[in-house]
């Protein structure tokens, strides 16, 4: 890694990228390898003297989006250090334009950016081969089971890269906010931005600029283009910071099998190489369509032993045991958490379904079992030997322009400008409507 030099008051390379999260490193390590020499910006390291990184700047209008500190972190891998590291494919019919989704349909086939999965789950630190499920034998066309999603091994990507950086001789590294856009007199050529870091200043040069900061700081910085440049604002209509979206995720019901040994299909599993992976139940495209649906899935998550509506005597006989004997609060960790609450808890339900259960012994043997596999290995799911579970549903958002990021307005002294994030929810994200109005 190329030492910064703020002293110089200018850098150059053949490529400048504004962001060191999962994108930014991606894209710079491969340039690097096409033989480009790299200009790698970054609002925050972590180093004392830097200027930027927080997040407090920016005013949610409501209360649909999660906090700054929950979604976004500065420094060399980004929100990599937040990320549970689930990696999943994009499905065929998000690239379609669909008559029931207003603003739908990509510009690129699916088949353009497929190829390119196996080189990006190699830097996500996941197995980039073909995984082998088995055969569930569950014949339905409106409910798919093929729907698989990757976990990282490593999810956090800050200590890995910051290595390779460090290695690197075509990659300069500058831990710097960027403040201003340099325009050419044509206004159709970016010839310079201009970082902060402290009270030192720097510009930095370069034949293309690529913004991987993420949705917001992106936006943050695209929006100081009319502000400073006023003539790249004429005739616009006005679509930045539009079409703001996220996924919706929560619960929707209790899921039970009439074999409760086929939820560890649905499970956490480890393929041969080491790497963690777990099916999902899918709507079919087909049926997407025709039911004029949005893209969602489903998995499994377990009902806290605390809960007696999982029905199983072996875990309510392991809760009561727990409570009893004052571990539950010490033990609990990583089990399914319970939506009642700790003081809500009714032991009359725990102790029926101790009583209605034939199978107490064996199956409170059996959970003995996978509890302590939990505890060695963390990934393992907690299994309900009557295959109860609850289902989580993670949903795809209509394109919304509505829904949106602004910038606050400022009195001209403050030099980061704040921003607003009008996150919208609307009926047909819920299933409640056809049609969005627009």
């Amino acid at each position: 890694m190329i030492a910064a030099d703020w002293d110089t008051g200018s850098a150059r390379a053949d490529i400048c990228i504004v962001g060191a999260g999962p994108v930014g490193l991606a894209l710079a390590f491969k340039l690097e390898e096409l033989g480009f020499t790299v200009t790698l910006l970054e609002m925050g390291t972590g180093e004392t003297g830097g200027d930027g990184g927080a997040t407090g700047d920016i005013e949610f209008k409501n209360g649909h989006h999660a906090s700054s500190p929950a979604m976004s972190r500065p420094g060399i891998g980004g929100a990599s250090a937040l990320w549970g590291g689930r990696c999943v494919e994009f499905d065929d019919i998000d690239f379609d334009k669909r008559g029931h989704v207003p603003f739908s349909g990509w510009p690129i086939s699916h088949d353009e950016l497929r190829r390119h999965y196996p080189e990006a789950l190699a830097f996500l630190n996941c197995n980039a081969g073909d995984v082998q499920l088995d055969e569930i034998g569950i014949a339905d066309g409106t409910i798919g089971t093929q729907a698989l999603e990757r976990w990282s091994r490593y999810p956090d990507l800050g200590p890995i890269c910051t290595e390779r950086l460090q290695a690197s001789r075509h990659i300069r590294f500058l831990n710097g906010t960027v403040r201003r856009v340099v325009v050419d007199p044509s206004g159709e050529r970016i010839e310079a931005l201009v970082a902060h870091h402290g009270a030192k200043q720097i510009e930095v040069t370069a034949r293309a600029f690529v913004l991987a900061g993420g949705g917001l700081e992106n936006a943050r910085l695209l929006f100081s283009l009319p502000r400073d440049h006023p003539r790249i604002a004429e005739g616009s209509s006005d679509p930045l910071g539009r079409f703001y979206q996220g996924h919706l995720t929560g619960y929707i019901a209790v899921l039970e099998f009439d074999k409760p040994e086929m939820a560890k299909q649905f499970a956490f599993q480890m393929d041969r190489q080491g790497y963690i992976f777990r099916r999902r139940l899918q709507i079919e495209p087909a049926v997407q369509t025709q039911e004029k649906l949005l893209n969602c899935v489903f998995w499994l998550d377990p009902i806290s032993v605390a809960d007696p509506v999982h029905g199983s005597g072996a875990l309510s006989s392991i809760y009561l045991f727990l409570r009893t004997f004052g571990l539950y609060r010490r033990l609990s960790n990583g089990l399914a958490p319970t939506s009642r609450g700790s003081q809500n808890i009714s032991r009359k339900q725990h102790w029926q379904n101790i009583h209605a259960d034939r199978r107490l012994l064996p199956d409170v043997l059996l959970s003995l079992r996978n509890l302590l596999e939990r505890r060695l290995d963390r990934w393992r799911m907690l299994m309900n030997p009557k295959g109860r579970y609850l289902l989580r549903y993670h949903a795809e958002q209509i394109p919304n322009p509505d829904s949106r990021v602004s910038l606050q307005p400022q009195d001209g002294q403050v030099p980061r400008p704040a921003l607003a994030v009008d996150y919208r929810v609307v009926d047909q994200d819920l299933g409640r409507s056809d049609e969005l109005t627009i």
